[in-house]
């Protein structure tokens, strides 16, 4: 199991989903994963006009586009509570197993829990 961060110094919303998108497309031609674990943003509890989430979505979403062409078999977009539900615990408990996996990247750590096979 292998978690990244992907930065981007570009200002530009449109610059920022093509810049992250191009390195991921890169990192992911590298590794050739048969699953692919992304982290998105969990639901928000009141409706919002920031532009953040939004934007946000926006990358999220190309990082899918990302997986599908590079024919990633199975790839899964797991918000922190569906991390925490999939593992059988609380999202802040999956996120304490992940910061045990990868100090650095906990959420990403926890999230790359979930496509691991299970013992049953």
């Amino acid at each position: 199991m292998e978690s990244c961060e992907i930065k981007t110094a570009e200002k530009e919303i449109a610059d920022q989903v093509i810049d992250l998108g191009r390195k991921f497309l890169s990192k992911l031609s590298g590794l050739k994963p048969e699953i692919v674990v992304v982290r998105i943003a969990d639901i928000p509890t009141r409706a919002s006009r920031a532009a953040g989430p939004r934007h946000r979505l926006m990358i999220e979403g190309a990082l899918a586009y990302v997986c599908n062409e590079q024919k990633v078999r199975n790839v899964m977009l797991c918000t922190g509570r569906e991390v925490g539900i999939a593992l059988g615990m609380s999202k802040a408990d999956a996120l304490a197993c992940g910061e045990h996996l990868d100090a650095k990247h906990p959420e990403a750590a926890s999230a790359g829990i979930v496509a691991l096979p299970s013992e049953s």
